[in-house]
């Protein structure tokens, strides 16, 4: 017996309201009277994704591919679970048999635009996000993922992702997501007003990894005169942008305010040393009476950051006098140039894969006389230290805690990593670093050049393209030739 059309759209107006328990509930009386309704099974499948449940959303989109295979919604969507799932090879498949049955279908061409980018294709990403964009030019999703394909190409190309992000704002003025990564393309490009000014938009993305704080007291506001008032700073990310952020604390300092840092427990003795704040706090302690507060990545937009203003004096952070004593005097047994070297970071992110040096590639500085090569490796990627040790000799230094990294890093005539927390901490210190980026880096060290505006002790080693370390650890090794001459 054939379902109701009016019954199935009722379905569909009650998902599309966010009504799932109702939703479905009509779509298993649909199939309790027609099994083989494939639309049926599909939007079941498709509501127990959106609920999660991505092994039972697996099985039902299947029960309707089975039921009708021409139907790419069906295949895109599987393919979405199975990435939910961690299954990109099985999604792939998914993608390309919706778009071999549609060839314009938009979302499976984004979808497995996204899926190649994280894989590192990132030409082909392209190719396949320009052809979504055609298929669908009022759909602003479409727009972001293209912009997001080509950001990933990095250079030149990232002016073309924030037309890209222009263009999908220009569909909806009020796209979160758009907005945020448009502020990080325009960063990239030195941008800063533009860019700071787009940052705001991260705390309505509901992607967003950090929660937007809820006080009574408010937020401080742009141009509002803060003097004679109690601010809050606070930390939103990882501990490299707070070392990077938490500059700006003298710049509010110097607006009159008396400022209180919400400090993370790692970076606490090291920010007591300074002079940044009024106050350290540390996080889960009770806080002290405020007037009000601002997030640490607000701060560039609040003190009108430029290009030409941006507070680069270094350095900002001290390493305790007793502390810096002991690592001068352990690193003092060592001979020649004394240089700490890191080579991976936080394992979960997804850009780590490209943007950790391999191991094998630096073993090629073993053949470097007159260095004595410190570990900074923190955390699982220190399991590595052996085998590049058994190439070169590497000390390690044991898991100390950052306070004491920080002290390692101030007695050592140079510090050499890929981009992670420890460039931040090097930088932050005045010490001499070289920081070794994939062919798309982070933000702040722009697309080009081998200086930084935040870090005038930085120097930058660029991949030309993706995945071509050797390369990068070529340039290195002329450059530390050179050092130790």
């Amino acid at each position: 017996m054939s379902v109701d059309t009016k019954t199935l759209d009722a379905a569909v107006e009650h998902h599309q309201n966010g009504e799932l328990a109702v939703a479905v509930e009509i779509y298993q009386e649909i199939l309790s009277h027609d099994p083989d309704n494939a639309d049926a099974w599909h939007l079941m499948g498709v509501a127990a994704h959106q609920q999660g449940n991505n092994e039972l959303a697996r099985t039902l989109i299947q029960n309707a591919i089975g039921l009708n295979s021409k139907i790419s919604d069906f295949h895109s969507n599987l393919g979405m679970v199975q990435r939910a799932l961690g299954d990109d090879e099985d999604a792939e498949t998914a993608f390309r048999r919706a778009i071999e049955n549609n060839p314009a279908h938009a979302k499976a061409l984004s979808n497995l635009a996204g899926l190649l980018r994280s894989g590192g294709q990132f030409s082909v990403a392209v190719d396949y996000a320009r052809r979504a964009v055609q298929a669908e030019p009022t759909d602003p999703e479409v727009h972001i993922n293209l912009g997001n394909a080509l950001k990933d190409l990095g250079g030149e190309w990232v002016e073309d992702a924030v037309r890209s992000y222009r263009q999908a704002i220009g569909l909806t003025s009020n796209y979160a997501l758009a907005h945020w990564n448009l502020s990080l393309a325009l960063l990239s490009l030195g941008h800063y007003e533009d860019g700071f000014a787009e940052m705001k938009w991260r705390w309505l993305w509901s992607g967003f990894p950090a929660q937007a704080r809820d006080f009574r007291q408010p937020n401080w506001q742009k141009d509002e005169d803060i003097s004679g008032q109690r601010i809050l700073l606070h930390a939103e990310q990882g501990l490299g942008d707070t070392v990077h952020f938490i500059r700006y604390g003298e710049l509010v300092r110097a607006l009159g305010a008396t400022v209180i840092f919400e400090c993370p427990a790692p970076l606490g003795p090291l920010i007591t040393e300074t002079a940044l704040v009024d106050k350290v706090v540390s996080v889960g302690d009770a806080l002290p009476d405020f007037d009000c507060h601002a997030a640490l990545l607000d701060l560039p937009h609040l003190c009108n950051t430029t290009e030409a203003n941006i507070p680069a004096d270094v350095p900002y952070l001290n390493v305790p006098a007793e502390l810096a004593a002991k690592w001068r005097k352990r690193v003092a047994q060592s001979d020649g140039l004394k240089i700490g070297l890191n080579w991976s970071g936080n394992s979960e992110s997804p850009v780590e894969q490209f943007r950790a040096l391999p191991p094998d590639d630096l073993a090629a500085l073993a053949a470097l006389e007159g260095v004595s090569w410190f570990s900074l490796q923190k955390g699982d990627p220190a399991q590595d230290v052996p085998a590049l040790s058994s190439k070169f000799k590497l000390i390690d230094t044991g898991s100390e805690a950052l306070v004491e990294t920080a002290g390692l890093i101030a007695a050592l005539d140079l510090v050499i990593t890929s981009d992670t927390a420890i460039a931040h901490l090097a930088g932050a210190l005045g010490k001499p670093v070289w920081v070794l980026l994939h062919h798309a880096p982070d933000w702040r060290w722009l697309t080009t050049g081998s200086g930084n505006p935040w870090y005038p002790s930085a120097r930058l080693f660029r991949q030309l393209q993706p995945g071509a370390w050797a390369e990068v650890i070529a340039e290195v090794m002329s450059a530390l030739i050179a050092e130790v001459g």
